[in-house]
């Protein structure tokens, strides 16, 4: 990172799921085998955007999916590590199994001990199945806690991008990013959300309060009422206001799932034209943010 304004563009890549948000045994993954080169990629091509695929363990099963994001390496993209730890050991539930595993927040549901051992699991995976070594990291459901943290410096990783400021989890059995800093900050040794000297930096999702003015305060406290760069469910007009109401933070960082951008792969888009207006979101908000300052 350096002194330039940055716009992160990262993708949780996964394989796919259905407008429940259910995933299925056998796997699909039509969102990296056919969005990524297929849709994503002339937008990246267009706005010359360096996106960070942060892989899920499935994806590196596939040996189609495994030749698609090497291109994509070689165009310029980013991989970093994304924890789902159903589906990687010790005690995965990938194969049939996976039909009753419920989606886990890695910081919780796993001990220090597994968790840790499931992120190096992956790292490995990620460098033998890639060729290269992920230096983000970004867990399932942004379950990461300070034990987490350190795992990750243990690891050698330089980045973190699981904080979502403003948004409590712990109704769902996540944790409480509430308190979170906006920008990126390096870890403090004993608290994630404050500035320490750990040798780690979190990299937020971009995240403010809530949407549609004082009509908010009155909104259940659910993330889809909060303001994110985030075309799922965002307009590309408040997208726009975020980018500019923050326009003295030099890391904004854009999130969504790949298989997000396909027809019923996820709740948000159902149909062609879903689809369409969703990828015409994404290249508004691109272009605002280049002309904006914003290196992609």
């Amino acid at each position: 990172m350096d002194d330039e304004k940055h716009l992160w563009i990262t993708i949780d890549t996964e394989m796919d799921a259905d407008v429940h948000w259910k995933k299925e045994w056998p796997p699909q993954y039509t969102s990296v085998c056919e969005g990524i080169p297929h849709f994503l990629r002339p937008i990246w091509d267009e706005h010359n955007v360096h996106p960070v695929y942060f892989v899920s363990p499935e994806v590196l099963y596939s040996d189609e999916c495994c030749k698609v994001l090497k291109d994509e390496i070689a165009k310029g993209a980013i991989i970093g590590a994304h924890l789902h730890p159903e589906y990687i050991e010790p005690n995965s539930m990938w194969g049939e199994n996976m039909k009753w595993a419920m989606p886990q927040f890695p910081h919780s549901d796993c001990t220090k001990e597994e968790e840790f051992s499931k992120i190096a699991n992956l790292t490995e995976l990620i460098e033998s199945r890639l060729g290269v070594k992920p230096v983000w990291y970004r867990s399932a459901r942004f379950g990461s806690d300070l034990d987490t943290i350190h795992s990750l410096v243990k690891l050698g990783y330089q980045y973190d991008s699981s904080v979502t400021p403003n948004i409590d989890w712990t109704s769902k059995g996540g944790p409480d990013h509430s308190k979170a800093p906006t920008g990126k900050y390096r870890v403090a040794e004993d608290d994630m959300y404050r500035e320490g000297d750990l040798d780690i930096v979190e990299v937020p999702v971009t995240i403010l309060g809530k949407r549609w003015g004082l009509l908010g305060r009155f909104l259940p406290d659910n993330w889809l009422f909060y303001k994110w760069l985030r075309p799922t469910h965002m307009t590309c007009l408040e997208m726009k206001h975020m980018v500019k109401s923050l326009h003295g933070q030099k890391e904004l960082v854009m999130m969504f799932h790949s298989m997000e951008i396909m027809i019923n792969k996820t709740p948000y888009v159902r149909n062609k034209w879903m689809q369409k207006y969703y990828l015409w979101r994404l290249r508004q908000i691109l272009a605002y943010a280049v002309k904006n300052g914003y290196r992609l």
